[in-house]
């Protein structure tokens, strides 16, 4: 058990001759204060006894101890006789013979879960009463009491971990998860004809039918595709933490046939997108990005790169070089009497029948209590356990909140608390806070 010293009290006789002197020697720890009370007692005239009656005052309680008598030869004699003649026939109680006097020590333990637990809270004095009892009366003789103790948990041998806790980010940042298609805005990318779609994560494509601008759900795989792109957009614009921000689509189309109609299929197929989802959720126009990509160039290039075609360089070539694009598309077909052409048509063309890249971006409203969270996190970081504290509290209620609490009660000395804290945490899967509960109850 961690333990801390921190007060010796030593007091000198009073003004009174039958004043003692007593010192408390105090000892904190993780929930106790230890006092250990020891009374030098005067020694009492034949006929007289003194009684000692140690007590321990708070602000509003006072607990008081077990007395010590000490009685004079003559008052010795005078109780012996009057409990052997006593009618009630009473044992004599213990006392001490002023010819053996000796020093009066007493223990006592304060503990948080005890009755008198609360008493910690404020500040203590410990005192004894001076009594003088003769054969007629009992006259109080002096008061003590000891400079004010305050029990003072110790430092804490365990430092307990956090960590910066995430924002909520509503019901999109939840999906976002199972679904890349989503990004924050703060990911946004306006189209460029540089840019290689194909190895963007998480776009999704639907595909079309060659010189077909109309969406069938049935052809391909379009309908878990089309389902999932409504479905999420649905959901996000129902949600009053998160909102859509930007529907990006770049409608595409393959490299076969002449430019002019492959650019009209290209915004055709990107249109027929952005007309198939407003059927389905209300979409204002304001919303859709849909950017015509025509031709897919860069895709084609891209993909005869990551072949094994044996006709890779010499199409390459023919790309690289040929700024004209219907000029660029014969030679292509012209490459080994047609052979390399028919390679690309049966293994690339096919795939780039489609409406290209498709991407819904995201916001949400900012998380405050996260915020609050982790600004106290740093205050803790910083040992400024106090003011997290503070922090903390005013967003006790978010379960997120709890191991930081945790932390910042442990570190100011409220124990049983913090572990109630960590507990909730644990159970809410926080992994530093099963740390912090293994190490702190063990």
């Amino acid at each position: 058990m961690r333990k801390l010293t921190y007060i010796l009290i030593l007091l000198a006789a009073g003004l009174l001759p039958a004043s003692a002197q007593f010192n408390v020697y105090a000892q904190s720890s993780d929930d106790e204060l230890t006092l250990d009370c020891t009374i030098m007692p005067s020694k009492p005239a034949g006929r007289y006894a003194y009684v000692i009656t140690p007590m321990i005052c708070g602000a509003k309680d006072t607990l008081r101890l077990d007395p010590t008598v000490i009685r004079g030869k003559r008052n010795a004699r005078l109780y012996r006789r009057a409990m052997r003649l006593s009618h009630k026939g009473e044992a004599p109680q213990p006392y001490m013979k002023a010819s053996d006097i000796c020093p009066i020590r007493q223990t006592v333990i304060l503990n948080r879960k005890s009755a008198c637990g609360h008493m910690l809270e404020e500040p203590l004095t410990f005192c004894y009463v001076l009594e003088r009892e003769g054969c007629c009366k009992v006259e109080t003789l002096s008061v003590e009491c000891s400079e004010p103790i305050t029990y003072k948990a110790p430092e804490p041998t365990y430092t307990p971990v956090v960590a910066p806790v995430p924002d909520f980010a509503g019901v999109a940042g939840v999906l976002q998860t199972d679904n890349p298609v989503l990004e924050h805005i703060s990911n946004y990318r306006p189209y460029d004809s540089t840019r290689i779609l194909r190895k963007e994560k998480g776009a999704l494509y639907v595909h079309f039918p060659v010189d077909k601008m109309d969406l069938r759900p049935d052809f391909r795989d379009n309908a878990p595709t089309l389902d999932k792109i409504v479905d999420i957009t649905r959901r996000i614009m129902a949600d009053s933490t998160s909102r859509v921000e930007k529907i990006q689509i770049i409608g595409l189309a393959s490299v076969e046939g002449p430019q002019a109609r492959n650019l009209q299929l290209g915004q055709g197929r990107a249109n027929a997108l952005k007309e198939y989802v407003q059927a389905r959720v209300a979409t204002p126009d304001a919303l859709y990005e849909c950017v015509n990509g025509g031709e897919a160039w860069t895709e084609l290039r891209d993909q005869i790169n990551d072949s094994a075609s044996p006709y890779r360089e010499q199409m390459l070539d023919i790309i690289d070089n040929e700024p004209n694009l219907d000029k660029r598309e014969a030679q292509l077909k012209a490459l080994d009497k047609g052979r390399a052409y028919a390679y690309l048509r049966d293994n690339i063309l096919s795939d780039q029948r489609n409406s290209g890249y498709v991407r819904i971006y995201f916001d949400y409203v900012p998380d405050a209590a996260a915020a609050t969270i982790n600004r106290a996190s740093e205050l803790i970081a910083r040992e400024q356990y106090d003011e997290a504290l503070c922090l903390l509290r005013t967003v006790q209620t978010d379960e997120r909140a709890q191991n930081a609490l945790g932390v910042a009660l442990y570190m100011t000395g409220n124990r049983e608390e913090a572990i109630s804290c960590f507990r909730a945490a644990a159970a809410a899967g926080n992994q530093q806070a099963k740390e912090n509960l293994k190490n702190i109850e063990h």
